[in-house]
């Protein structure tokens, strides 16, 4: 428990500081972009960022599990995986461009689709995960800080009016560059792309795939609603949802840190230690009550306030829809215990199959109320898909795991 504790220092440190740099970058763009031309780059990240999932795959969090029971081989899974990862993202970023100069999009709209798309060679060539693996996170919080501080300030010197707007994302990728050339050197990177290679990359695509498909469909019901919102309304709504949007995201990314530093954890005493398995699962459960009670509740009743001040009065539709997400966000914190818990024993198809049920589920609502609702339907949509996939996420948890990690322990 003591590192497990250490780990979650290290990874909220990491999330408090890259969270703090990216928020002040985010209103900073809101307000030099405005509504419209934020509209678009909101819009077109949402692409790109979908897109990373066929970049890795499932392969970082099968990395980080794989790694965290054989530490020899951190090397080896990080030369495989990125060599393969930077291949995939070079063919999708063609396909990209070749869409995207074939659409109908305006002239500026399939710059910033393009530019964004640089995003995907990031998600290749990153190996966070890696280290995760080997539980140095401190390695982590050095990539968040310095990469964010880059992208800040970079921004800041070249991103002061609307018409700047397709500086933005390639200043986002061109900060990462250093951070990632320096971790690739310190895990003594090397191209692994022969024969060999690649199969021993198809047989860990055989169990990261189900991963992937978790990730997925999570894109669908937590990302699409944007790109939704932008077939059917005005490109301004687009940029209030994504004040929405940001801030619950940055919510669940907290979340998100403290997951990758249990899962190493729970994979580990899942095989051994049923006690601890228990254990560290109830500790997970207890910090997302704490969260909720302490951090979440009372956004409520500051949201008007913090739109205002962060991003401008301009912004105020969004605060409606973000007090409406704010309620979906406590079933995401609540889901996410269980979900780890389930894929640290292996149980990865039933995380998939529940994902995959509120993806539909979510495509449903959100085709069919945002048209005319829009915002609010975007948010409602969202609540109540949350509300689903905590109660089915929990139900299996029960049926598959409490029981079993249980009886375990009373053999024992």
């Amino acid at each position: 428990m003591e590192r497990l504790s250490k780990n979650f220092i290290w990874l909220t440190a990491a999330n408090i500081v890259s969270s703090a740099f990216g928020a002040v970058l985010f209103i900073y763009l809101a307000r030099v972009l405005g509504p419209g031309p934020f509209g678009y780059l909101s819009y077109a990240l949402t692409i790109a960022f979908f897109l990373v999932n066929f970049v890795d795959m499932g392969l970082s969090t099968y990395g980080i599990r794989e790694i965290a029971k054989n530490r020899s081989r951190a090397s080896d899974y990080a030369s495989e995986i990125v060599s393969f990862r930077f291949l995939a993202a070079s063919f999708i970023f063609f396909l990209l461009v070749i869409a995207t100069l074939l659409s109908t999009h305006s002239a500026i709209l399939k710059a910033v689709i393009i530019a964004s798309s640089l995003v995907l060679f990031t998600c290749a060539l990153a190996t966070e995960w890696a280290f995760q693996g080997i539980e140095k996170m401190a390695m982590v919080l050095i990539s968040f800080a310095v990469t964010s501080f880059l992208q800040l300030a970079i921004t800041y010197i070249f991103v002061k009016k609307p018409s700047d707007l397709v500086r933005a994302p390639v200043i986002y990728f061109a900060a990462t560059l250093p951070v990632l050339i320096t971790y690739l050197a310190l895990l003594k990177f090397r191209v692994l792309l022969k024969v060999e290679d690649l199969k021993r990359i198809f047989s860990y695509l055989s169990s990261s795939l189900v991963i992937w498909s978790i990730s997925i469909f999570a894109q669908v019901y937590n990302g699409l609603d944007i790109f939704i919102l932008g077939l059917f309304r005005p490109i301004q709504e687009v940029g209030y949802f994504t004040i929405a949007r940001r801030v619950t995201g940055a919510f669940i990314m907290f979340m998100i840190f403290l997951t990758n530093a249990v899962l190493p954890r729970l994979s580990y005493a899942f095989c051994n230690d049923a006690v601890l398995f228990r254990a560290t699962t109830q500790k997970f459960l207890k910090l997302a009550a704490l969260f909720t009670i302490l951090v979440l509740l009372p956004s409520i009743f500051l949201c008007e306030k913090v739109v205002i001040f962060a991003v401008g009065s301009q912004y105020l539709p969004a605060v409606v829809p973000l007090n409406i997400m704010i309620v979906g966000l406590v079933f995401v914190l609540f889901n996410l215990p269980y979900s780890t818990g389930l894929i640290a024993c292996g149980r990865e198809k039933d995380v998939m199959i529940q994902t995959a049920a509120s993806a539909g589920l979510s495509l449903l609502i959100n085709f069919i109320i945002i048209p005319r609702y829009g915002i609010i339907g975007a948010s409602v949509s969202f609540t109540i898909v949350e509300i689903f996939a905590f109660v089915w996420i929990f139900w299996i948890y029960e049926k598959k795991v409490h029981h079993a990690s249980k009886n375990r322990e009373e053999q024992k």
